[in-house]
Order: C-alpha cells, then sequence, then structure tokens
C-alpha cells in the first residue's frame, strides 16, 4: 500500500509540471488598438512617447489614445526572427487609401514601431526598426 502511495504521489507530481508548459501565451491576433491602447497601459506609454513632440503627423495619428476616431482592423499575430509580435492596422474613416498607418509592437507591448503614410505629409517611420520588422511595417 506504502508503494501505491508513493507511486500516485510521484505521478501527481509528474503530471502537474507538463501541464504548466503547456498553458498558451494570449493570441497577439484578433485585438484591436482601440481597445488595446485602453486597457494596456505598456502599448499606449510606447506609442506615445514614440510620437510626442514630433511633426508632420496627421490628428488623427496624434488623436489615437484620446479620441479614437478611426478604422482599425483586427490584430495579426506575426513572427519576427522567432519573437512574437502584434501588427495593427489603422486608417483615418473616409480617406483610408490616402491616410493609414501600420503599428508593430512587441509582444509585452513596451516596444512600439509605426509606419505612417499620408498622401498630404509623405511616410514617416518611427521607432528605428530592424529591415525584419521593417518588412511587416511596409508590407
Amino acid at each position: 500500500m506504502r508503494k501505491l502511495l508513493l507511486a500516485i504521489g510521484t505521478l501527481s507530481g509528474l503530471s502537474a509540471a507538463p501541464v504548466h508548459a503547456q498553458i498558451a501565451s494570449p493570441s497577439l491576433a484578433g485585438n484591436y488598438l482601440p481597445s488595446v491602447l485602453a486597457t494596456s497601459p505598456a502599448h499606449r506609454d510606447s506609442l506615445m512617447e514614440m510620437i510626442k513632440g514630433k511633426p508632420g503627423l496627421p490628428f488623427w495619428v496624434r488623436a489615437l489614445v484620446r479620441q479614437p476616431r478611426y478604422v482599425a482592423l483586427a490584430s495579426e499575430e506575426v513572427k519576427v526572427k522567432d519573437k512574437r509580435m502584434q501588427l495593427f492596422r489603422a486608417c483615418e474613416p473616409r480617406t483610408c487609401e490616402s491616410s493609414w498607418i501600420r503599428v508593430l509592437y512587441s509582444e509585452d507591448g513596451k516596444r512600439a514601431l509605426l509606419y505612417v503614410s499620408d498622401a498630404k505629409l509623405g511616410i514617416k517611420i518611427f521607432g528605428d526598426p530592424t529591415p525584419e520588422e521593417l518588412a511587416f511595417l511596409t508590407r
């Protein structure tokens, strides 16, 4: 009986380890930028720090957090050099072809990269992306 209890105790201890290893990371796909900016200080702060005081941004981009009046698509999870990242796309209502952005975040939201394309103001890139990250921002 003692051997049986010892064996059960050993098995239960072993079975707990793989359960923790199989817990999935939260999905980086299917999220919307206004919601993420409203609920994640890391995402909000990294984006705002990056664009703070920068000239040549469309008004709607400056107001991404204060006035979320833009069209936002669901985020996409991308792998950049084996790192999980989150890619968002958004545009100005009624002028999506001429004023749009892509935002690429690190998994934890503490690093943001921004690509802005505006017919009047031109193209702007913020956050010093690597060549691999830039490929996702510009596609």
